[in-house]
């Protein structure tokens, strides 16, 4: 555990707790017990993406018995004979002509994700700097909530150059798909407005929150239409429409309005070499002239 000591310029210091682990150590004790689903879905996947699954790998996997092994392999064969063979040489269960998995085709993002080495092939994900959030100022937050209460943040904007005190209720939460922000009620500014986590830096005391306006913009669903960019020849056209799952050249996307901006922004649409496009223009710029401050 590290403490930081922050002098502010309004002659206020802060005194921040942070647990710099990644997280908690585990409970000790017993292992958890996987469910006989996540089971047979492990069986299910390692057919679909090894082409082969056998009791070590379970067991393994699972920490689970032989016989518990060999008693999943059954009960996934009596739910869909013929999708497995045993194959002596390898010893191991292999996924028959005409495999089809007993869920579905499985995420190909979540096992790009997960596996580091398979197959000799292997995976590398381009590293995103670790957006903290403190898990106590997310607790306060949460009892807040919960109690109907709002509570007076000092919060740091960045187009101020010093943090100001503000009253808020709070009502929601958003993220970029990089870094999270609480949604809320500014009672001193009249309006819901998003604040980023570690831009608050203290939290002061609490009041009842009272009545609090609905959040519109929040409540207001737009639907952003996606297509190919007109300059690309049509087998350039085809690629991008399967890349982002078109139907007819455009795919339909339902975002908050209040989460609009940052949508379009991780887009980047306004890139000269851009391969895709808004079909529809005009209605989101009226969307967000609307709910524009």
């Amino acid at each position: 555990m590290i403490i930081f000591l922050r002098a502010l310029p309004i002659s206020v210091k802060i005194v921040f707790i942070r647990v710099m682990n990644d997280s908690s150590p585990a409970p000790s004790g017993p292992a958890l017990r996987w469910s006989p689903e996540a089971r047979l879905r492990a069986i299910d996947e390692a057919a679909f993406w090894e082409g082969r699954v056998n009791r070590a790998s379970l067991i393994g996997r699972f920490r689970i018995s032989v016989p518990q092994a060999t008693n999943d392999l059954r009960d996934y064969q009596a739910r869909v004979p013929g999708n497995l063979r045993y194959d002596r040489q390898l010893k191991a269960y292999v996924a028959a002509e005409g495999f089809k998995p007993l869920f579905g085709a499985p995420s190909a993002e979540a096992w790009l994700g997960e596996h580091e080495l398979t197959a000799g092939m292997r995976v590398g994900v381009i590293p995103r700097p670790v957006r903290f959030v403190d898990p106590w100022l997310l607790r306060r937050i949460l009892e807040a909530r919960r109690e109907g209460m709002s509570l007076r943040i000092l919060y740091q904007p960045m187009d101020q150059p010093e943090p100001s005190w503000r009253w808020v209720f709070p009502m929601a939460f958003g993220s970029d798909g990089q870094r999270w922000h609480l949604r809320g009620w500014n009672h001193d500014a009249g309006r819901h407005e998003d604040m980023v986590f570690p831009r608050m830096i203290e939290l002061g005391g609490s009041r009842p929150a009272g009545d609090v306006p609905a959040d519109a913009e929040w409540d207001h669903i737009v639907v952003v239409e996606l297509c190919p960019a007109k300059a690309l020849s049509a087998s350039q056209r085809r690629v991008v429409e399967l890349d982002y799952g078109m139907l007819d050249g455009v795919v339909r996307i339902e975002v908050r309005a209040a989460l609009l901006f940052l949508f379009l922004w991780r887009l980047r649409l306004e890139q000269s070499d851009r391969t895709i496009l808004l079909n529809n223009s005009e209605e989101i710029s009226l969307v967000m002239s609307k709910y524009s401050k």
